[in-house]
């Protein structure tokens, strides 16, 4: 069942999603799916969830003080990437990455994925930088977010190539812009 409703998220986006769709796409009966899932938001919030262990083992795994420290542009690469493969072997949760407020369900907005990805960025950069004001790394985390949301929407509009070179542009954009913020002391 969750795969079948992974795939229509993708396909149809969360707004389109529905139990019915969900049951007859699993080959199985609306009675059986609500017998784990009470709704479609629950159907969702366990996907979302998966989604979360994904993204948190990925960034624990990846990133780090040092590197940080020793270059911002290789870090938006590793996250940019990284977030990519999540995305290309996930179905689904590129649908469920960017909603706003008032876009989905009660459950997924107070879930932010978003803010899975861009509080733990900004807790590395306040340990690498601790000089750098938190009012400009919250300010600056919020223009990532917002660049990242716009550009990859634009992208996933596309086909594969232009959103290779979308991904390209916006880790160029990220890199420049955050090293301009956060940039080792004067030695």
């Amino acid at each position: 069942m969750l795969e079948s409703a992974a795939a229509l998220l993708e396909e149809k986006g969360y707004a389109q999603l529905t139990t019915n769709a969900i049951a007859l796409r699993a080959g199985t009966s609306i009675g059986s799916l609500y017998q784990f899932f009470p709704n479609k938001e629950a159907v969702v919030a366990e996907l979302v969830a998966q989604y979360r262990r994904e993204l948190h083992a990925f960034l624990k795994a990846s990133l780090s003080v040092a590197l940080v420290r020793e270059s911002i542009p290789a870090v938006v690469e590793v996250v940019v990437d990284g977030i990519e493969d999540i995305r290309s072997r996930s179905p689904g949760f590129a649908s469920v990455l960017w909603l706003r407020d008032g876009e989905g369900s009660p459950v997924l907005t107070a879930i932010a994925l978003e803010r899975d990805i861009l509080d733990p960025l900004e807790k590395l950069l306040a340990k690498a930088y601790p000089d750098v004001p938190s009012d400009r790394r919250r300010r600056c985390m919020t223009v990532v977010g917002e660049t990242t949301k716009a550009l990859l929407s634009k992208a996933g509009r596309e086909d594969r190539q232009a959103q290779s070179e979308m991904q390209q542009e916006l880790k160029r954009m990220l890199g420049l812009y955050l090293s301009s913020h956060f940039q080792p002391p004067a030695s």
